[in-house]
């Protein structure tokens, strides 16, 4: 059980903006709003990654959700005027498409979930599969068009991530598309393991919030055991670790991660807070 101080976390939010590039930095007020008691107890759960756990994950189809921040691209078919690129280039008023990051030109789904789409107005896509928002959208065009033919697609993933931190050669997070997303995928796509430092015998995913965190542990020393990482899929939000030596204890490894989990955690929280 570990105590957390208000100092410490005034200390730790203080620094947000330096961490994270492009957010601000909080204010008090919705600090307290969020974070009130004057001491924090912190129960971790550590659960070793087995077999069984694997088997009972992969009952779990894997179905992408839209939420905020994704940018969707949507076509009629024989219809080119609904599509993000023509709507750009008659310049409407309130244009309901952006640019993503990746480049790409959509409909952005906003803080509230939500799309503005010509003819039938905001359609609340967050949580919704792309097939669920293509039935959606089919019933409401009826009304204008005859048989509309609609394809919904993601084309770019800016909502859903998973942070890896730790002995790879580049630190950072990384996008949950529509395919899931492994620790091994995880740790190839952020330049893979520090060969000099990284022990593979302490792979740690800390999941849930600061409070009751759930810790995962897999011990990827053998073969048998990375097949496990390739086969163990993340969820948004996610932190994976890559422990730089043995721990006998998990709750040292936990003291040495707790600034940086909060830092991420406390963050989320704010913007979550400020976006309702």
């Amino acid at each position: 059980m570990f105590k957390v101080t208000p100092i410490c976390l005034l200390i730790l939010l203080s620094g947000c903006s330096s961490i994270m590039p492009g957010m601000h930095n909080p204010d008090t007020a919705n600090m307290h709003k969020i974070f009130s008691s004057k001491n924090m107890n912190i129960v971790s759960t550590l659960i070793p990654i087995t077999t069984d756990l694997i088997a009972h994950q992969d009952q779990e189809k894997y179905i992408y959700h839209v939420a905020p921040s994704d940018i969707l691209n949507i076509t009629v078919w024989q219809h080119p005027e609904f599509s993000s690129q023509e709507l750009q280039l008659n310049q409407l008023t309130n244009l309901p498409s952006t640019q993503g990051a990746a480049g790409q030109t959509g409909y952005l789904v906003n803080p509230n979930g939500y799309i503005y789409f010509p003819l039938i107005g905001n359609i609340h896509v967050a949580n919704k599969t792309v097939d669920e928002i293509r039935s959606e959208m089919t019933i409401k065009l009826r009304k204008y068009i005859k048989n509309p033919q609609i394809n919904v697609r993601v084309v770019d993933f800016r909502s859903r991530k998973v942070y890896v931190l730790g002995e790879v050669n580049k630190p950072g997070f990384v996008p949950i598309n529509d395919q899931p997303l492994s620790i091994t995928d995880a740790i190839v796509l952020t330049g893979g393991l520090d060969p000099n430092a990284a022990d593979p015998s302490h792979i740690y995913i800390i999941r849930g919030n600061i409070y009751r965190p759930y810790v995962y542990w897999l011990n990827a020393k053998t073969p048998e055991t990375l097949l496990l990482a390739e086969h163990f899929n993340l969820k948004s939000g996610d932190i994976l670790f890559i422990s730089s030596a043995p721990a006998t204890r998990w709750n040292r490894v936990l003291n040495q991660l707790l600034p940086t989990i909060q830092t991420i955690w406390y963050t989320k929280a704010i913007i979550d807070s400020n976006n309702k």
